[in-house]
């Protein structure tokens, strides 16, 4: 039997490539034996480790959360790095100019506000205007590739936690979607998709064969990923999303919640498959670091939730229910939009939340806005179920 790749291995092999190369990554980028793609291209034959660029939490995957990463330059081969998570997110002219080719390798969530896809996107539109060949080594959508969830972003909504016109979770993986955005874009890329040898979409990570990095300081476990297309939408209220715990965008909660009462509201509303518990937690950083907070932790055994949007809306609907007039919804100077609806990619669903309306009423509202793109995704697949 054929064992599964990721589509560095396809890209590395290729007779058809070679020259300067640019590479767009973090510390995602292994092989299936734990082996770093920057490393693998030491001596490379026919390409040229020219300039590395790092998205949000820099090469090491590992800054703060929202927190501006510094260039620098690759210790071990003395490569520059530079960030595109700081005072600019675009690559310049100058740091373009002495590059062949531009690949872009990093392991995604499958989520529009995981902020990868927008370095994604602006590396490729990059590409384009410079007339730089763009390749993405693919890798597989962590949360399976079958599911779409949530609303479409809406004009007016772009920020960097949402740059496309995509559902929340929009099932596909990072070369599939950069075929479907470049097939929108009135100067194309010359992109090149280096797919997954012996993948099939839907299959879990964990039976992949290959090792667990985190993609992230809050993006720990592929139990996390599976919770995130939901809860991740705490970030926009004044409750505790779970970061600076074990368990982040698992456990929910703040100082004054009570769990008990929010249980109660909540227990009936979630899939059989998923379990919740009442917590007590003390971030260790984020929103009420050091403080003791109480609040629910959600588990599954499951390896992949097919309706994780719909319950990150159950739980703050239940919230609301359990704990009237506590919810807040939080603004910044600097955004025109409540961050919840940045998040969202609209503002209709923190209204119709404010408005008591059932979360069936949300789920079905954002099944019909997506509808649409479910189906026309499928057109730019690479991979069968």
């Amino acid at each position: 039997m054929t064992m599964f790749d990721y589509g560095l291995e396809a890209f590395l092999s290729s007779t058809d490539v070679g020259g300067r190369l640019g590479l767009v990554t973090n510390a995602t980028a292994l092989d299936r034996h734990g082996t770093h793609l920057v490393d693998r291209l030491a001596g490379h034959p026919r390409l040229k480790l020219t300039a590395i660029f790092t998205p949000e939490h820099g090469f090491g995957a590992d800054a703060p959360d929202g927190e501006a990463v510094a260039s620098s330059t690759h210790q071990r081969y003395r490569v520059p790095i530079h960030s595109l998570y700081g005072p600019r997110k675009n690559p310049s002219a100058d740091e373009l100019k002495d590059i062949d080719l531009l690949a872009y390798d990093i392991q995604d969530v499958g989520v529009r506000f995981y902020t990868y896809i927008s370095t994604l996107r602006n590396t490729m539109e990059a590409a384009a205007r410079h007339g730089i060949p763009f390749h993405v080594l693919d890798r597989p959508d962590l949360l399976g590739g079958i599911d779409v969830e949530g609303p479409i972003l809406r004009p007016g909504f772009e920020s960097f936690v949402g740059h496309l016109p995509i559902p929340l979770r929009y099932g596909l993986t990072p070369g599939e979607l950069a075929r479907w955005w470049n097939s929108r874009l009135e100067r194309a890329a010359l992109l090149s998709v280096w797919q997954c040898r012996a993948y099939r979409r839907g299959t879990p990570f964990e039976r992949l064969g290959v090792p667990w990095v985190k993609l992230s300081p809050s993006m720990c476990t592929t139990t996390t990923a599976r919770f995130y297309p939901g809860t991740c939408l705490y970030e926009g209220t004044n409750l505790s999303e779970g970061r600076g715990s074990e368990a982040p965008f698992q456990i929910l909660g703040a100082p004054w919640v009570d769990p008990a009462p929010w249980i109660e509201a909540l227990a009936p509303l979630l899939p059989e498959d998923v379990r919740v518990t009442p917590v007590s937690f003390r971030p260790t950083f984020s929103k009420f670091q050091g403080e003791e907070c109480r609040g629910i932790r959600l588990d599954t055994d499951s390896p992949v939730l097919h309706d994780a949007f719909g319950i990150g809306i159950r739980t703050l609907s239940a919230f609301m229910r359990s704990h009237p007039g506590r919810i807040e919804f939080t603004t910044r100077p600097t955004l025109l939009h409540p961050f919840f609806d940045l998040l969202a990619g609209t503002s209709w669903v923190r209204e119709f939340l404010i408005a008591g309306a059932p979360p069936s009423e949300i789920e079905a509202r954002a099944n019909a806005e997506h509808a649409a793109f479910a189906a026309e995704r499928q057109s730019f697949f690479l991979y069968s179920s």
